[in-house]
Formats: C-alpha cells, structure tokens, sequence
C-alpha cells in the first residue's frame, strides 16, 4: 500500500510542529538537567520515573510500555533508583514471577522535592499562554499520545 505525499501546506505544518517540539524538548531539558543536579542531586529522567510509579504503575513492563522506553533501558534506570535507595523491588503477592516497584520514603521524600521544582519552573513556562492556549495544548498533546486517529 503505497502512501501518498500530504499537501504542501501541510509538510510545512508538520515541519513547523517538529521543529518546535524538538526545541521546547532540549530546551527544557537543558534548563532542568542542571537545575535539578544542584537543588536535589537529581535528574529529569529520575523524577519521570518516580512519579510515574507514585502515579500507580508499578510494574516495570507498564511503566516501560507507558514512557517508551526499552525494558533493558528502564531496567538500568531501575538499578540506578534502587542503588539510590529511591525504589524498593517486591515479589508480586499475585503473581511470584512479576516484580512490584514501590518508592521508599526518600525516594517520596526526592520526589516531592523535585516536583515543587519542576512545577514552578514549568509553571513559568506556560504562564506566557492564555488559560485557553494551556487548554487546547493540553488537549491537542494528549490526542496526538492516544495512539487513536483522530477523523
């Protein structure tokens, strides 16, 4: 099944789109990595990875499907939480082969920390949209992460 070229305005779109997700992404990246190293001795990929398991995934295939990521990597990035005495592995009560991650009380503690940090430098961020544009943003990103096409 051969797929046809979209229209020229719509490359531009698209290019235009790429382009700006790729500079808010290093950007923001770029000001959180040394912002949270010198407030928490922490990490933008570390703060990711302990609020979604605060969030309630638990499982290391559910979290690694959830944030994209390679079981082998996340699976590193687990060892490294764990080391920290951030995480703690337990033997799944339903299921012995399955393991469970729960977040001990410093990796809480970091995770609260970090959040308050986050949020209000992101905060900064989003204040130069109107609640609408914040709105539409939202809803825009979370159709294009659904997996669904949209008619």
């Amino acid at each position: 099944m051969a797929i046809s070229p979209p229209p020229p305005h719509e490359t531009e779109e698209t290019s235009r789109f790429l382009q700006a997700m790729w500079q808010f992404n290093r950007a923001l990246g770029q000001e959180l990595q040394p912002l949270l190293q010198d407030a928490h001795d922490t990490d933008p990929r570390s703060f990711m990875l302990l609020k979604t398991i605060e969030s309630g995934l638990t499982y290391p295939k559910v979290i690694a499907q959830e944030l994209k990521l390679p079981p082998t990597l996340l699976s590193r990035y687990l060892d490294d939480l764990s080391k920290r005495g951030l995480l703690e592995r337990h033997i799944d009560e339903q299921d012995s082969r399955r393991t469970r991650l729960s977040l001990t009380p410093a990796g809480e503690a970091l995770l609260q920390a970090t959040q308050c940090t986050v949020h209000t430098h992101v905060a900064r961020r989003l204040a130069r949209l109107r609640p609408e544009q914040l709105r539409a943003l939202n809803d825009a990103l979370h159709a294009l992460n659904s997996g669904e096409e949209q008619a």
